[in-house]
């Protein structure tokens, strides 16, 4: 299991990506726009901009994005965690999302995963994540 930090944008995801790979010695190593999404419906304008883009550092990761929706100072930023087992994003979601908020409940998702957006009860942001292989 991994936890991965994700930073969200209202549209300048790939700026920040190239951003942080240059002043942290890193390199963008996927960049997935909106565009490429089959059958996800896109918000008007975003399909240039950014579904999901990773940036290599070392041995660790960061996540981006664009998001389109309201982020608030402090809320452009959740936890990623890659699972290894899918009982293990079934509990992780079972228990985090209780008297929390769900912004995409636990599904088979088209890029090949087990996927969910939640808020917790204490407003941590988290994104789970179960890669079939």
């Amino acid at each position: 299991m991994r936890l991965i930090p994700y930073l969200s944008f209202d549209g300048k995801a790939e700026e920040a990506m190239n951003f942080y790979a240059d002043a942290l010695g890193g390199e963008v190593t996927q960049l997935d726009r909106y565009s490429g999404a089959r059958g996800m419906e896109i918000p008007a304008g975003y399909e240039d901009k950014v579904l999901h883009g990773r940036v290599k550092i070392g041995d660790h990761f960061l996540y981006f994005s664009d998001a389109k929706r309201d982020l608030a100072s402090g809320e452009q930023m959740s936890l990623t965690v890659e699972f290894d087992h899918e009982e293990q994003v079934d509990r992780a979601f079972e228990l985090l999302s209780k008297e929390g908020q769900v912004f995409m409940p636990l599904d088979k998702m088209f890029w090949g995963a087990k996927y969910a957006k939640l808020t917790d009860k204490y407003g941590i942001q988290w994104d789970l994540n179960y890669q079939y292989k």
